[in-house]
């Protein structure tokens, strides 16, 4: 007769009982790699998210970017695009990307305290897009390569109704009425207008 052995009131063969032992100890190992997978994925999801922003045309827009520790008297901070270079700074020297010229900055003295948003004057349309922020820092002394190191991603949206198309569109509504409903169209939308900046504010 084969010997059994007791498991939770179950009577299990002694011959099954070892495999059974290294198949729990598989699913435990499984269980622990899954969850340590799911750990890291989670940390690297939250490492590269991406900040979501709104501008108006014509407006100045600040794109978000910092870091704790600020590795040296000058850091080199890059700001790109896709396909392009938007800015670079490193102490005094800057470089403008093609379209951006007069536009763009991160002010050196922010910078040097670990803040490197980039300041973007005079939203266009064309700015919308996905804009990366990455810090350059050279592999050793003697080399003249620089590695690029990854900070932030923004992704910035622009709304191309300017407050001047929109005042612009006010006057040719209250033109085009009489003078009785446009007593009452200036009352309608100087209330709309209060509105929406108390929900701006608030």
């Amino acid at each position: 007769m084969t010997p059994e052995m007791s498991l939770d009131g179950m009577r299990i063969p002694a011959l099954i009982w070892p495999e059974m032992i290294n198949m729990k100890k598989i699913t435990t190992f499984l269980y622990t790699v899954v969850i340590l997978w799911l750990a890291i994925s989670v940390g690297s999801l939250s490492a590269h998210s991406r900040i979501f922003m709104t501008a108006r045309v014509g407006s100045l827009a600040v794109l978000p970017c910092e870091w704790r520790d600020v590795p040296s008297q000058s850091p080199h901070i890059e700001w790109r695009t896709i396909s392009e270079t938007v800015f670079e700074r490193k102490g005094e020297e800057l470089y403008e990307g093609e379209g951006y010229e007069d536009r763009v900055d991160v002010p050196e003295d922010k910078l040097l305290e670990g803040n490197c948003s980039l300041v973007l004057k005079n939203v266009k349309p064309a700015d919308a897009g996905v804009y990366e922020s990455y810090l350059l820092v050279k592999r050793t002394k003697r080399s003249l390569k620089s590695k690029r190191v990854f900070i932030q991603s923004v992704e910035l949206s622009v709304d191309e109704e300017s407050p001047e198309d929109l005042i612009s569109l006010i006057e040719k509504s209250v033109a085009k009425g009489d003078a009785g409903r446009n007593c009452l169209h200036r009352w309608v939308i100087v209330y709309s207008l209060f509105s929406c900046l108390l929900f701006h504010v608030f």
